[in-house]
């Protein structure tokens, strides 16, 4: 968190698909399967190879350096030919599933 109202997260054009739109924030924790709070006036900015750029309101409550961020992807399909195989997580981060894709 560089400064007041910009968090950068650890995941960028690698891991997500950007060609309909920019990652949607969801929710944080304190920790991985800790209770989630809902990310609430929050946007994604921008995209770099390894970085996502998080805009957060000036009084809102949000994440804090090493809180976990959860996001949905605007349009799911370009992940299809990132990533052959995807993984279905429980809201507490195990693994429950392998999903191998075919599109």
């Amino acid at each position: 968190m560089p400064e007041p109202g910009l968090a950068l997260c650890d995941a960028g054009k690698r891991d997500f698909p950007f060609d309909e739109g920019l990652p949607v924030p969801l929710a944080w924790s304190a920790a991985p399967g800790a209770a989630e709070q809902p990310l609430l006036d929050a946007h994604v900015t921008a995209l770099n190879d390894q970085h996502l750029f998080l805009r957060l309101a000036p009084d809102a409550e949000g994440p804090a350096l090493g809180d976990v961020v959860r996001f949905g992807l605007s349009h799911p399909c370009t992940a299809f030919d990132k990533w052959r195989r995807i993984p279905e997580f429980r809201a507490d981060g195990t693994i429950v599933a392998v999903h191998d894709t075919r599109f």
